[in-house]
């Protein structure tokens, strides 16, 4: 429970929203000399954000004990009718749109390898590298799930193998996630993972979150990027490179992203008027707003209100 609670903060960062999850689905396989596997899914009835996260949880060899790895994964997924007609293999291969019973979860994934299975990986080689070029001690470390890792997630949490096939077929994919994982743990993993040389540096990432904050707290007030790159002492073109290399998207695309989502939740579960959210978020032109929110939605804003 204690591990559930410490992902969910971090997934979901107001307390208060959490309490509105209900577990709708669980499961759980030991793979034999290799793995434990237990998913937890939940479900909401109101607009949830929430960001995707990852935990890895590892503790270095003691003599006569091998390492012990645990991945642990906290993401926006969707929970698919069981129809025929729109079966969940048939929803993960692209036609998520399709199933109209498709109700957003959020989905609790966390993979410990045994000992033994990480003691068998040592096998004929000289050192075990995944983590201890970067620490020989004990550590728990959040990282952001790469595209990569978000995707063999979701074929994880949708597929329709039984038995043994089900066994290998979560063995592959939890070796596929510790991969991407260590690949984060690299010696210069920061140049490898964001692609830019200059976020090597830690005071850099940090001013980066900080523009990331600023654009948080002011979704009703847009601030330009010469402004935003002043405020946390960066140069414009690195804050722009920066930010879309931590973050996978452009400042701008950012930004709105999170208003219209502010903007759903304040339609949806406030109950305000279409011109009060308008005006709230910082437009002027109702038309101009309704055009933005259908944009990131699909629905406009009248539509999502009589839903």
């Amino acid at each position: 429970m204690k591990e559930i609670q410490e992902i969910l903060a971090l997934a979901i960062p107001q307390p208060a929203m959490s309490d509105q999850l209900q577990l709708a689905e669980q499961d759980s396989v030991s793979v034999p000399d290799c793995l434990d596997f237990s998913l937890q899914r939940f479900v909401y009835d109101k607009p949830l954000p929430v960001e995707d996260v990852a935990m890895v949880v590892y503790q270095p060899a003691k003599r006569g004990q091998s390492a012990a790895i645990e991945l642990r994964y906290c993401v926006a997924g969707s929970k698919y009718c069981k129809n025929p007609s729109c079966t969940d293999q048939l929803c993960s291969e692209g036609n998520k749109e399709a199933c109209t019973d498709r109700v957003p979860s959020v989905d609790l994934i966390t993979v410990r390898f045994q000992p033994a299975f990480i003691q068998s990986l040592q096998k004929g080689t000289t050192t075990f590298s995944l983590f201890e070029n970067q620490s020989r001690k004990p550590f728990v470390k959040t990282i952001q799930p790469c595209t990569k890792s978000k995707s063999v997630l979701e074929t994880m949490v949708h597929h329709d193998y039984e038995g043994m096939l089900k066994n290998i077929f979560l063995q592959s994919r939890a070796l596929d996630l510790l991969l991407y994982s260590s690949d984060q743990f690299m010696q210069n993993d920061t140049d490898e993972r964001y692609g830019c040389r200059f976020l090597t540096h830690l005071e850099d990432r940090e001013k980066i979150e900080n523009a990331r904050g600023i654009l948080l707290e002011q979704l009703d007030s847009p601030i330009t990027i010469r402004d935003l790159a002043r405020k946390v002492a960066m140069n414009e073109c690195y804050l722009k490179k920066g930010f879309k290399a931590m973050y996978g998207t452009t400042i701008y695309d950012y930004f709105q992203k999170e208003r219209m989502e502010k903007a759903k939740g304040l339609l949806y579960e406030k109950g305000m008027s279409v011109s009060e959210v308008a005006m709230l978020m910082g437009y002027s032109c109702i038309s101009h707003f309704s055009t933005a929110f259908k944009k990131h939605t699909g629905l406009k804003p009248c539509e999502l209100l009589l839903r």
